[in-house]
């Protein structure tokens, strides 16, 4: 990539997209580095106590994420506490194992999603029993999906109920 486009190419980028560029400068070329240097002062955001106020922010908001990725599924051995269902908008990246979907998560009760209180675009690795996720965005409730969930999760209770009234006369 020639300098004028590196040049161009970071001035449309975002204040914190530069700074974010910024705090990762080593993994840049000499040339990126000139040219950023040249952005940031132009831009007048490149001292150094910006930048560290920068990164404590940054620390900050992936610590905040991390906490609310942890609330995402926080569900007691009895079914109850908060969970998330759906898997809407799937995109999956067979090499490195990793897909991202919009989910909601609820308020549950014996394991039933009854109170919807957010939705999220989560992206997480494909393994066995990993429920790690990490929080991308967080959307508007998608009431598509939650009533989505709602009619599944109703359907399989009315055939729980329907089996349990059936067992007796299978039993016989």
């Amino acid at each position: 990539m020639e300098i004028r486009d590196l040049a161009d190419e970071y001035q449309i980028k975002t204040d914190e997209e530069v700074l974010r560029l910024a705090l990762d400068a080593a993994d840049l070329t000499p040339e990126a580095k000139i040219v950023l240097n040249d952005e940031l002062s132009r831009r007048g955001i490149g001292s150094p106590e910006q930048l560290t106020a920068f990164r404590q922010e940054e620390a900050q908001r992936e610590e905040q994420e991390a906490k609310e990725a942890g609330r995402l599924s926080v569900l007691h051995p009895y079914g109850v506490g908060r969970d998330r269902f759906g898997k809407a908008d799937r995109v999956y990246d067979p090499t490195t194992r990793v897909e991202r979907f919009k989910t909601t998560v609820f308020i549950v009760i014996l394991w039933f999603p009854l109170i919807p209180t957010g939705t999220f675009v989560i992206e997480k690795k494909r393994s066995l029993f990993s429920r790690r996720v990490t929080i991308l965005e967080r959307l508007p409730l998608d009431w598509e999906q939650v009533l989505h969930v709602w009619v599944v999760a109703t359907g399989i209770l009315l055939l729980i109920i329907i089996a349990c009234r059936l067992l007796p006369f299978l039993l016989r």
